[in-house]
């Protein structure tokens, strides 16, 4: 994703950092962990059996965005659990009814999305699926994400959730950026982009200073600030460029990659949303790529990956 002129400074250096995040203010919903889209089991014994599974997710994302607790709870068995990223656990139809009920009560409003990573078959009649889970409690609020795995049982000719569970509260650290620290650089269509990541004096926190200077144009610069939210625990970055545009991450640790979910506004004022995927591919270069991106009210097609290389030492 760009922005409407190309990638900007303040995307290049917020993928630059990441870590993880969620970031409601409340006790998190029981977990959501369901399919989102079709995904490639590594042994699909049935193509009808993964039809199946989307399908229920369709139903349950379309059952959540409504705010309809009774149609979600009817995806898992009648002794299915669902644990949340918390660690409560709620076992039964009945009991995650109610739970779902009382979530949508305080939360109007809430959407969920879901990122699948891979469903397979270990045995007969039972799915395993991994993915990442995305909620917005309310349109002002950033989008916080998790990760889970969700087994599914046939009964009775039907796939249904027996077990959803989601993790990664508080997993990630500030020290896990660390490998950031130095100068980086990166050429994005005709544009060059620097940025240096450095600790402030009480190292409470990164911080990043970028520049990016278009072929026969003013550079563009700007400031970014990644710490640990002290009301939630979990790291977020506010990016600033000097003409006024400005954005907020949540960010979090998927394995190998790191996910930031963004939200932000362009210097005219029009509102801008994004997800960023970073990952590291050798000790001094890393790529990242924009995706998901809103601009207003138009979304953006996703941009490639751009790969970022750490300059020698001095």
């Amino acid at each position: 994703m760009n922005r409407s002129t190309i990638l900007t400074a303040a995307a290049v250096a917020t993928a630059a950092l990441a870590v993880a995040y969620r970031g409601p203010a409340q006790p998190p919903p029981p977990a959501v962990a369901l399919p989102a889209g079709q995904a490639a089991p590594a042994a699909a014994p049935d193509a009808a059996d993964r039809d199946a599974i989307v399908k229920s997710a369709r139903d349950f994302e379309a059952a959540f965005n409504k705010g309809d607790a009774k149609a979600v709870a009817a995806l898992w068995t009648e002794n299915g659990e669902s644990r949340d990223a918390t660690g409560e656990t709620f076992r039964g139809r009945a009991a995650i009814e109610k739970a779902y009920a009382e979530f949508f009560k305080a939360n109007a409003g809430a959407r969920v999305e879901v990122l699948v990573k891979s469903v397979r078959f270990p045995a007969k009649d039972m799915a395993v699926e991994e993915g990442l889970v995305r909620q917005t409690r309310g349109p002002k609020d950033l989008p916080g994400t998790t990760s889970y795995v969700t087994i599914h049982a046939r009964e009775g000719g039907q796939w249904k959730i027996a077990l959803s569970s989601e993790a990664g509260v508080g997993r990630d650290r500030l020290e896990d950026l660390d490998w950031l620290l130095g100068d980086w650089a990166a050429k994005v269509k005709d544009d060059a982009v620097t940025f240096t990541f450095a600790r402030d004096p009480k190292k409470a926190a990164l911080t990043a200073t970028f520049t990016r200077t278009p072929a026969g144009k003013e550079p563009v610069s700007g400031t970014v600030r990644i710490a640990a939210d002290p009301e939630t625990g979990r790291i977020r970055s506010w990016a600033f460029e000097d003409d006024g545009a400005h954005s907020q991450g949540l960010w979090f640790c998927d394995g190998k990659s790191w996910v930031i979910d963004a939200r932000g506004v362009l210097a005219d004022g029009t509102p801008t949303a994004e997800r960023i995927i970073l990952q590291r591919v050798a000790p001094d270069a890393i790529t990242w790529r924009v995706v998901d991106r809103v601009v207003g009210e138009t979304r953006v097609k996703d941009a490639p990956p751009v790969r970022l290389t750490r300059a020698a030492a001095k």
